[in-house]
């Protein structure tokens, strides 16, 4: 038997028998049905509440099945080379096609169910958008600019995730009301799929579209991808492939740093110097401008600020948290002092100087408290 370790030419072959193999492959026709909706993009993503139009497309997908190792079972599009490397793995999925110039714009961590009370169930959201972009942070908005449209993926893990029963909870929570509600349209990769069937009228049309597709590749996870166009939607979707959760047991100290630089950078109450918190925060030198602004014309508000709780730590790699958290605050209000609280979700990553919030998470999330400068995402 020959040991193809060993054998400096055994790629080189293995790459021509199976562009030989899919030379020879002939795409079958087929119709899928898919939907157009609305996507609202980043944390301030909202239930399905957009009106949007009904589309059907013709398309085929051939796939060659491969067993890849430590990857499980797993089905390429043809055109797709199971000999490149990912362009991004998220959560321990593998993504290999974008559009060109494509590129991980934010990472969070999102609800599950669309209540951002509960900070135990959520999903891992990657956006990815042309590359470069520049977000600007006006107060309660986060903005990318050019106006790139960019695709999303989702990925959520867990024991009780169950996808029949998540389409069942929206279908219920939709009622009778004029919105989208999920649909079986067309599978992907031979698993059943969901996507969203929006009314074919409603205020919202053009830029507001945006295709939606969901399934469930293999127990305890569900994917879900949608960005503005049908075709480049459906082959990312194609292009994911499955690996084991990341298993990323750090020094049990690690959780606790994580959570604590949270912490420091969202809580400036008695005791604390705002100044201060930026030392958690990646590039945060460049921020204390902005923070000098916060306190001179918010400083009761901005001292106020506390982290009331946190979801778990999910450890993406070795150098990648994310953390959910709700933060409280006081400010003034008729009749006296109201209590205000919100949800974010920021990654937390491993520098030289220890864990940090990432420049652009903190910014987003505190757009309650200060206008942060542009930041430019390469």
């Amino acid at each position: 038997m020959t040991d193809t370790d060993a054998d400096p030419g055994f790629e080189l072959r293995l790459r021509a028998t199976m562009t030989s193999a899919a030379r020879i492959i002939h795409q079958p026709p087929g119709l899928a049905q898919h939907v157009i909706e609305r996507g609202r993009r980043h944390r301030r993503r909202k239930a399905l509440t957009a009106a949007v139009a009904l589309a059907v497309a013709a398309v085929g997908a051939v796939v060659v099945p491969q067993v890849l190792p430590e990857k499980k079972s797993a089905m390429y599009p043809a055109d797709t080379s199971i000999l490149r490397s990912p362009l991004d793995t998220v959560y321990g999925v593998d993504v290999h096609w974008l559009p060109d110039g494509y590129g991980v714009c934010s990472r969070e961590a999102q609800n599950l169910w669309g209540s951002a009370s509960d900070l135990d169930r959520f999903q891992i959201v990657t956006t990815y958008n042309s590359l470069p972009t520049t977000a600007r942070f006006a107060p309660h908005q986060v903005r990318d600019t050019p106006e790139s449209r960019g695709y999303t993926v989702a990925v959520g893990r867990g024991p009780d995730l169950d996808l029949e029963a998540r389409m069942r909870r929206i279908t219920e929570a939709i009622g009778e009301a004029d919105v989208a509600k999920p649909i079986r349209a067309a599978d992907v990769r031979g698993h059943p799929t969901y996507t969203y069937a929006p009314p074919a009228h409603g205020a919202y049309t053009g830029e507001d579209l945006t295709f939606w597709l969901t399934w469930s590749p293999e127990p305890a996870v569900v994917l879900t991808v949608w960005g503005p166009s049908e075709a480049d939607t459906r082959r990312i979707a194609e292009s994911l492939v499955v690996g084991p959760e990341p298993d990323i047991s750090p020094d049990p100290g690690q959780s606790l740093q994580v959570e604590q630089v949270v912490h420091g950078a969202f809580t400036t109450g008695p005791g604390t110097d705002p100044q201060d918190t930026l030392d958690r925060v990646e590039g945060g030198e460049g921020l204390r401008t902005s923070m000098d602004g916060a306190l001179r014309t918010n400083r009761e508000l901005l001292e106020s600020i506390r982290v009331a709780s946190t979801g778990p730590v999910t450890f993406l790699n070795e150098t990648e948290a994310v953390l959910a958290f709700q933060v409280e605050a006081q400010e003034q209000a008729v009749g006296g002092v109201a209590k205000v609280s919100w949800y974010g979700s920021v990654r937390v990553i491993r520098t030289a100087d220890g864990w940090k919030v990432r420049k652009q998470d903190y910014c987003a999330s505190a757009t309650w408290l200060l206008t942060c400068p542009p930041v430019t995402i390469s």
